[in-house]
């Protein structure tokens, strides 16, 4: 595994850890907010843009991977 494929894959790593928490956490907060009766529309969008924006990275991260074994 080259130096460069190394040092993306353990920022990516990163990367997606803080971001699957985030979007953990503001799930919840949405969660609670709806059933309190809250318009959580605008919220939810915001999360489901976040997670495809997760997959990506996601997928980058596969690809790394990918090369990495085939070097």
């Amino acid at each position: 595994m080259t130096a460069d494929i190394n040092n993306e894959l353990s920022e990516l790593r990163r990367e997606i850890a803080q971001r699957q928490q985030e979007i953990e956490d503001r799930q919840t907060l949405i969660e609670v907010l709806e059933e309190d009766g809250h318009d959580v529309l605008e919220q939810a969008i915001a999360v489901n843009n976040d997670r495809a924006k997760l997959a990506t990275k996601i997928a980058r991260q596969f690809q790394l991977v990918k090369a990495a074994t085939h070097s």
